[in-house]
């Protein structure tokens, strides 16, 4: 897979991140995400499906690591302040981390079903690593016990998070195609 020299130019990305039309696109993701994160779809008492980080990978696709980073740490926090959650640190990171790596894989790329599912490793990986990591620091459950529960539930999760963002990439390139023809 090969990453765009683009995105790998933080400057220019954070040059791009200061224009007007970039900071509003920012804002209405950080809102998407907020709107998308009360959509969760319950299946059990442990297994949901989240469409959320669906607004991360399209700040990192369009606006690249910078933007993925930037929409995805601001929009835990905005979440947190909305729904009356406790705020954790911990979470915007991987928020974050998860929009900045999709930027890495889909900035000025094709989308493909192999970035589709890169995307969807990024975001199982981190659910697996960091987001265990932060039950742990707050709640103090063993973090064996997490692992393995997570471990199972992140898998499930792993396959219906390839389908959908394998979908939601190939809609949302066209709308970008239709929407900025010269940037693409």
């Amino acid at each position: 897979m090969h990453i765009s020299k683009e995105a790998l130019d933080f400057r220019g990305q954070l040059d791009n991140l200061r224009k007007v039309p970039n900071l509003c696109m920012c804002g209405l993701l950080i809102a998407l995400y907020v709107v998308l994160s009360l959509c969760n779809i319950v299946l059990s008492d442990t297994l949901e499906i989240r469409i959320g980080f669906l607004a991360f990978i399209a700040a990192g696709m369009m606006g690249g690591p910078v933007m993925g980073f930037t929409v995805g740490f601001l929009g835990d926090v905005l979440n947190c302040l909305v729904r009356g959650f406790a705020y954790f640190p911990g979470f915007s990171l991987s928020y974050g981390l998860v929009g900045a790596l999709c930027g890495f894989v889909l900035y000025k790329s094709r989308v493909t079903k192999f970035r589709a599912v890169a995307c969807a490793f990024v975001e199982y990986l981190i659910s697996i690593t960091l987001t265990s990591t932060w039950l742990y620091l707050m709640y103090g459950t063993p973090l064996q016990v997490l692992l393995t529960s997570r471990l199972i539930k992140c898998t499930l999760n792993f396959f219906v998070n390839i389908v959908i963002v394998y979908v939601f990439l190939e809609a949302f390139q066209r709308i970008l195609r239709a929407a900025l023809p010269a940037q693409r």
